[in-house]
């Protein structure tokens, strides 16, 4: 069943034929919204002046997603699941295990803590099948952060699931506009001026 349930969320998938053209417009519209979607929420009130929607790791997940958007570890579910196993793992090392250290004398240098808390994700995103180097990255992030007021379990919901599912829908965008512009199979005009030349004729 939990196999079923990982594979349904692969129907968001969207792959389709990248260019130079769709990959700069996927990741300038993507991190382009991350970015000002986080100035915005930072200026307005809304959330804390510390908010954070974009992060280091989304332009990886941008290369991903844009630049070779037919790559098995760019789906939906890799991107998700990737990334939710490994933000646990980050919040469990730095809320978890550094204070029960720190209760018996020990302390959790942040050399390793930054080491450590990748290498636990990697290794459990092969353990439940679902590699994304993204997650990794991102939880290596959430380890140097310097604001501790960043470093809540906030961070999964935003920037993490939050940032992944705006990234997937400008994907979804992207590859409706490559269909729509792309040649047809006779190597004619794109679909979308064919379309418009019959509505035009009729």
């Amino acid at each position: 069943q939990l196999g079923s349930a990982l594979a349904r969320i692969d129907a968001l998938h969207a792959p389709h034929p990248a260019t130079p053209m769709s990959a700069f417009f996927g990741a300038f519209l993507g991190l382009g919204g991350l970015s000002f979607g986080e100035v915005l929420l930072r200026s307005s009130g809304v959330a804390p002046s510390n908010t954070l929607l974009f992060v280091g790791s989304f332009g990886a997940l941008s290369t991903l997603l844009y630049a070779a958007p037919a790559a098995p570890l760019g789906k939906p579910r890799n991107t998700f699941y990737g990334h939710t196993i490994s933000v646990l793992i980050a919040l469990a090392v730095h809320l978890l295990l550094r204070p029960l250290l720190g209760a018996v004398g020990v302390v959790l240098p942040v050399v390793l803590e930054r080491a450590l808390t990748p290498a636990l994700a990697i290794g459990a995103m092969v353990l439940f099948k679902v590699p994304h180097p993204p997650a990794a990255a991102c939880v290596a992030i959430y380890a140097t952060l310097g604001d501790v007021g960043q470093q809540t379990v906030a961070y999964l919901l935003m920037p993490v699931l939050v940032g992944c599912a705006y990234l997937l829908l400008v994907q979804w965008v992207v590859a409706a506009g490559v269909r729509c512009l792309a040649p047809t199979a006779d190597g004619s005009a794109p679909a979308l001026m064919q379309t418009l030349k019959e509505q035009l004729g009729s």
